[in-house]
């Protein structure tokens, strides 16, 4: 989890993601990091097992590829040391997606007016105990899971597709701050 919890190395995993290879002088016009940079990340990547290298190409040309590794975790860890691991990579993560939706909803009205009426986002709040709502993100998980060929596989990505991003976030529900309702105890905390 220490790995991740930087921003540049979270760039690169996902545009090694979108692109089967990269060099680092690559992924850095793409990210918008130095290849020096870039080429310490990836190294560091790979000592964790995320990317490799993919073998020399012509010249100094050095390939990197992502590893089929999922970026699933927990921030309930046994110990200090991995909680702290834990919350520091979803802070950073939650910080890039927010970052990136911000972006993309700026410029949302640029898109084809067909994109523009599928992209967009939705809220719902529901009731739900905590086997409920881990069904329903299990749920959200397999129906996303049907395209997960798509990403790596350019093969099977259909004629005019792109990368869209789809974020689910499972929160407990609180139309405005605690801070802010004067008389009232906040709810408790979920265990």
């Amino acid at each position: 989890m220490r790995a991740l919890a930087h921003p540049t190395r979270i760039a690169l995993i996902e545009a090694l993601r979108l692109h089967s290879t990269l060099t680092a002088t690559e992924a850095s016009s793409l990210i918008g990091e130095s290849p020096t940079n870039c080429a310490f990340h990836l190294r560091a990547l790979a000592r964790f097992g995320f990317v490799e290298e993919v073998g020399a190409g012509p010249g100094r040309r050095r390939p990197w590829r992502a590893l089929d590794v999922p970026l699933a975790f927990s921030d309930v860890q046994d110990d200090e040391q991995s909680t702290a691991a834990a919350r520091a990579l979803s802070d950073v993560l939650i910080r890039h997606w927010l970052e990136r939706l911000q972006v993309a909803q700026a410029a949302r009205h640029s898109e084809p007016a067909e994109w523009q009426e599928a992209l967009g986002g939705s809220q719902t709040v529901v009731h739900a105990s905590v086997e409920e709502v881990q069904e329903m993100v299990a749920d959200i998980r397999a129906v996303l899971g049907r395209y997960d060929d798509r990403l790596m596989d350019v093969a099977a990505r259909p004629e005019g597709s792109r990368p869209v991003e789809v974020l689910v976030f499972a929160q407990p529900y609180a139309p405005r701050p605690a801070a802010e309702v004067e008389g009232e105890t906040p709810p408790p905390p979920l265990a």
